[in-house]
C-alpha cells in the first residue's frame, strides 16, 4: 500500500548515494486532558540520555501530552572530484495525546521546484488518510494506522536514524540546563568518541535487489565510517522526552579503488507547541474514497445498474494520487 513510497526520509540519502555512483469542546477536553499521574510512572535516568532517542511519538505524547513538532534535514555529499550534491527535507507532526496524528514530509532533491516531493498522512478515528502533495486525500481503511505510524516514525525518528548511523561512538555529555516552552530541560552536548569496548553496531537492513544503485546503498550502510559528530539535545527534565535536537554527523563512504565521497547529514528538530496550543487533528475535508479498481467498463456497468458496486474487489491496493 503506502509503505514503499512513504518512507521519505531515508530515500534522500539513498538518492544521493545513487547519484554518487551515477472544534468539538468534548473532543478538545479528551484531547488535551492530562492524566494526573502522567510522567509519574516514567522513569528518566539523566545519566542515560540516549534512551530519549528510542521514544516514539506515542510515548512522547504520553509523557508530555499533545504536541506539535517540526524538523529540517540536510543531506550533502562531497565527491573527491570537488562536486557536491544536496538534498533538504522538511517535516511537521501534530500528535494528539489520544492517538490521532497528522504528519507531512517534503523532500527537495535540489533539481528545481518541480522536483520537490511531498507526502501527507492523517490518522483519526481509526482511519488513515494519505496523499501525495498536491493531490487530494484518499481514505485507506485497510491500513488501520500501520503504515501511517511507520511513516510518522520515519519523520519523528530522524535523530534516532542518524544516531544509529554514527553508532557506538556517539557521546552525549551533560552541559547545563535550559527551558523550552516553559518546561525545564537538561542540555547534552553531542560529540564523537571511540567506540565503547564490546559495542556492536546494529546490522544494516536487508536488501533484496542486486542492482548497482542497491549495491551503493548497501555498501554505505555496511562500510560507512563516522568521522565527526556535533550538536546538542535538550531533554525534558521530568520525563526525558526530547524537546529540541540538533545533530550533525559526517561519514566517509566506501569506494572501490579510490576514496569515497564524504556524506554529511544535519538534523534540527524541536517541539513547537504543547497541550492546549496544539490544534485538534481532524479528518481532511473532501477526502476521496479508497478506489481499488480503475474507472472504466466496470464503472459504466455499475452506473447503468447492470452490475452491483463492489462485486469485484481486487486484493491489491491502488497507488496514492500522483504516484502513477
Amino acid at each position: 500500500m503506502m509503505a514503499p513510497r512513504m518512507r521519505v526520509a531515508p530515500l534522500a540519502l539513498l538518492a544521493l548515494l545513487a547519484a554518487c555512483s551515477r472544534g468539538d469542546p468534548a473532543a478538545k477536553h479528551r484531547l488535551f486532558a492530562r492524566e494526573e499521574d502522567r510522567g509519574a510512572s516514567q522513569r528518566f535516568d539523566p545519566s542515560h540520555p540516549e534512551a530519549a532517542l528510542r521514544l516514539d511519538a506515542d510515548e512522547v505524547a504520553r509523557r508530555l501530552g499533545s504536541f506539535e513538532w517540526a524538523a529540517a534535514v540536510e543531506w550533502s555529499v562531497a565527491r573527491p572530484d570537488g562536486t557536491q550534491l544536496r538534498v533538504t527535507e522538511q517535516h511537521r507532526l501534530r500528535q494528539a495525546s489520544s492517538g490521532e496524528f497528522e504528519v507531512r514530509a517534503d523532500v527537495d532533491p535540489g533539481l528545481g521546484p518541480s522536483a520537490v516531493q511531498g507526502k501527507q498522512v492523517v490518522y483519526v478515528d481509526r482511519m488513515t488518510y494519505a496523499r501525495s502533495v498536491p493531490a487530494p486525500f484518499r481514505q485507506r481503511p485497510t491500513d488501520r494506522g500501520r503504515d501511517a505510524r511507520r511513516f510518522r516514525e520515519d519523520s519523528f525518528g530522524l535523530a534516532r536514524s542518524v544516531a544509529e548511523l554514527v553508532g557506538p561512538g556517539l557521546r552525549l555529555e551533560p552541559s547545563g540546563r535550559d527551558a523550552v516552552l516553559g518546561r525545564e530541560a537538561l542540555r547534552y552536548r553531542v560529540s564523537l568518541g571511540p567506540e565503547r569496548p564490546g559495542a556492536t553496531p546494529e546490522p544494516p537492513p536487508g536488501f533484496q535487489a542486486g542492482d548497482r544503485d542497491t549495491a551503493v546503498r548497501r555498501g554505505f550502510l555496511e562500510g560507512r565510517v563516522p568521522t565527526a559528530a556535533s550538536g546538542e539535545f535538550l531533554l525534558d527534565a521530568q520525563t526525558g522526552a526530547p524537546l529540541r535536537v540538533r545533530l550533525e554527523a559526517t561519514f566517509q563512504a566506501p569506494a572501490e579503488g579510490a576514496q569515497g565521497p564524504a556524506v554529511t547529514v544535519a538534523v534540527s528538530a524541536q517541539v513547537k507547541a504543547l497541550g492546549g496550543e496544539v490544534k485538534v487533528v481532524a479528518a481532511p475535508a473532501g477526502a476521496l474514497p479508497d478506489e481499488r479498481k480503475p474507472a472504466g467498463p466496470s464503472t459504466a456497468l455499475e452506473a447503468a445498474g447492470l452490475k452491483k458496486r463492489g462485486e469485484e474487489r481486487p486484493s491489491a491496493e491502488p497507488a496514492d494520487e500522483g504516484e502513477q
